[in-house]
């Protein structure tokens, strides 16, 4: 008779952090929705799933396992992985809306005016979490996913924001410009 099964506990608790992980971002994309406007959420919804593939590939490029570690560290991640996109598709919104510029100009400047807090904001994230890699001991490769997964999805999540996000915005939001 078996006492104890260590994977399946395992499994069960990295399973309870893939369901915390879609329910986190799923209520993100409601309250986005619901503030914002289901195109900008939309937007946002892509641009996270985008972020988390890409640091996964990465991880898999180097050989780490998804582990509860790397879930945690995903999940912590998320809060900070919706800001840029969230930063760049408001003020984007807002200067279509404004009408001031065409769409495609609006979305150039939107994008321009934000840039340098994007970069400096994913910069201070970055650095607060180089110490993580210097963790000796028994906790050192316990904290090694953690070191590694928060910069990568912020770098990734800087990099959509830059790149896909506008492209993305200005296609569902140039309908938006007054006329």
């Amino acid at each position: 008779r078996v006492t104890r099964d260590y994977g399946k506990t395992a499994n069960d608790k990295v399973n309870e952090l893939v369901e915390a992980l879609v329910v986190a971002i799923l209520i993100v994309i409601a309250v986005l929705a619901y503030t914002l406007g289901w195109r900008e959420a939309l937007v946002v919804a892509l641009a996270v799933p985008l972020s988390f593939s890409l640091a996964l590939f990465v991880n898999y490029t180097f050989g780490f396992t998804i582990n509860r570690v790397t879930l945690f560290a995903l999940i912590l991640s998320l809060g900070l992985v919706v800001d840029d996109p969230i930063i760049n598709v408001d003020n984007i919104q807002r200067h279509i809306r404004l009408g001031k510029r065409n769409p495609l100009s609006a979305t150039l400047f939107a994008v321009q005016e934000v840039l340098p807090p994007v970069i400096m904001s994913t910069l201070a994230i970055i650095v607060s979490f180089v110490p993580l890699f210097f963790i000796t001991g028994m906790m050192g490769p316990y904290m090694g996913p953690m070191a590694a997964n928060v910069p990568l999805t912020v770098s990734f999540s800087t990099l959509c924001a830059l790149t896909v996000v506008p492209w993305l915005s200005y296609l569902l939001l140039r309908r938006l410009a007054p006329t």
